[in-house]
């Protein structure tokens, strides 16, 4: 089930973005097709499929470190939200004379910060008062996406901008660098793979990461060994929702170069489905990122060229998520078909 769950999935999203398909006239084979030339068929379309992963890497990686634990962050959305303000704040009013390298510094700084402190936020509230992580974490991804509205509409609007919620573009100094010349692949890649590596030595070699598999498989038997699972529940929180402002971060000095409402929020919920397609595993968590960036990057081009709505991708990943959801049961119970034997009454 470890290895049919995921495969299996893959196809019930396939087949359900097929069906999808087919009610915009057109053949979803030849749909699926340009979404695979869109996403791999040169080296620049290959490059926006980076472009598109490297918030799936930073964002999953921290996920997958909170789900060991059974901490179900479904705030990344939020998380990233907060760190993408934390760090533009620094972005806007810093001189254009200040340090690249200092500016970035800090900017990456303000980003894990921005996204850890609002990750503690929930899991504070499940420590001291039991309340479910899950509808917590979900909550505060509202409440972030109306901060941001507020700086949008008011103290971060360019009074140039016609209008529209947009902030002043980041000066020079504020923006990532661009590692390979004529693509958009930035700085963010090696910060998604150094994170990546980092986690998975956490995971596999480090006591915390046993404790952490302790307390998720079982908490009262982790309380009763003396694990600390106040602690490491923070530091768990904290890193997944630092990753995922660190991806906000990455996001808005890397492509976007200034901070607005469209900031592509919505790779926190697309990392989710990441990390249950990579079995809760960093190193597969890292591919699975550049497939998943491949559909959207694949996603655009259809779009384009084919005039089939950028919204089948989402049919595609939420139905994958569905099935990977439903499949998990089968990982802990096992289904068996008993005849029902038939009373005769005379």
């Amino acid at each position: 089930m470890k290895i049919a769950n995921p495969v299996i999935s893959i196809v019930v999203g396939l087949v359900a973005g097929g069906i999808a398909i087919i009610f915009t006239h057109t053949n979803p084979l030849a749909v699926f097709k340009s979404i695979l030339i869109g996403a791999f068929g040169n080296t620049y379309n290959f490059s926006e499929t980076l472009v598109a992963a490297i918030p799936l890497i930073l964002i999953s990686a921290g996920l997958l470190l909170a789900f060991k634990m059974k901490f179900w962050n479904i705030g990344a959305y939020g998380q990233y939200i907060m760190g993408a303000m934390f760090s533009s704040f620094f972005a806007l009013h810093a001189s254009q004379n200040t340090s690249s390298f200092m500016l970035l510094a800090v900017m990456c700084l303000a980003g894990l910060i921005g996204g850890a402190l609002w990750a503690i936020i929930s899991a504070l509230l499940k420590l001291f008062w039991e309340v479910n992580e899950v509808v917590s974490t979900l909550l505060l991804n509202y409440i972030a996406l109306y901060i941001l509205y507020y700086f949008m509409h008011g103290p971060w609007r360019d009074p140039s901008s016609h209008g529209f919620p947009l902030s002043k573009p980041f000066a020079a100094n504020a923006q990532l660098p661009i590692l390979l010349n004529h693509t958009r692949i930035h700085l963010g890649l090696v910060f998604g793979i150094i994170a990546s590596l980092v986690i998975y030595v956490l995971i596999k070699k480090t006591r915390f990461g046993y404790e952490n598999k302790v307390i998720g498989e079982n908490p009262v038997a982790a309380k009763y060994a003396g694990i600390n699972i106040f602690r490491n529940t923070l530091i768990a929180a904290a890193i997944s929702g630092g990753l995922a402002g660190l991806a906000g971060m990455a996001q808005v000095s890397g492509i976007i170069h200034m901070i607005q409402l469209e900031i592509n929020a919505e790779y926190g919920y697309t990392a989710i489905i990441v990390s249950w397609l990579a079995a809760l595993n960093p190193i597969a968590s890292f591919f699975v990122s550049i497939i998943l960036g491949g559909l959207e990057a694949g996603g655009y081009q259809i779009q384009m060229t084919m005039n089939v709505p950028f919204g089948i991708v989402g049919v595609i990943e939420s139905s994958i998520l569905f099935a990977l959801l439903g499949g998990e049961l089968f990982k802990t119970h096992k289904l068996v078909l008993r005849r029902r034997k038939l009373r005769h009454q005379t």
